[in-house]
């Protein structure tokens, strides 16, 4: 893919700097939604882009918790309009079957999401995604890493 995120010129990369500009703090939880939403993708997109964490059913062990926890917040349903969804962005994500179509699914999820954020962008929020209410909210099978004798 030649116009991602990571490589910063995604579809509405303009607006995904702005609105991280303008909406996501240095430290914490966003004041907006439109502000937790965005952060909370963006640490999955960030995890797997720079340090190789795919979220999927069968998790490594290693994977960083903020990337569970930004997922799971995600994966509570919050309507996006036009039939989008932040469960259905989640679950095209990790029921991904390559490393192509994961990306891809990264990909749109960023893309809904700032379609979303730029018309709802004032929503008040007190969610943080790392707060432990979201952590039942999609069950993974731990993967232990094994010792090599």
């Amino acid at each position: 893919m030649d116009n991602i995120y990571w490589m910063c010129n995604g579809k509405y990369q303009k607006d995904y700097d702005e609105l991280w500009e303008r909406l996501v703090p240095a430290r914490g939880n966003a004041a907006t939604k439109a502000g937790e939403v965005l952060r909370a993708v963006s640490r999955i997109y960030y995890r797997w882009y720079n340090d190789g964490d795919r979220i999927q059913p069968r998790l490594n062990e290693s994977v960083a918790v903020s990337a569970i926890k930004a997922f799971k917040y995600l994966y509570q349903f919050l309507d996006l309009g036009s039939g989008f969804s932040t469960r259905k962005l989640m679950e095209d994500i990790v029921f991904a079957d390559t490393e192509e179509d994961y990306e891809l699914a990264l990909e749109r999820a960023v893309d809904a999401i700032i379609e979303w954020a730029i018309k709802e962008p004032d929503t008040p929020n007190s969610d943080d995604f790392l707060d432990e209410k979201f952590d039942g909210a999609f069950e993974f099978d731990i993967i232990r890493d094994q010792d090599e004798d």
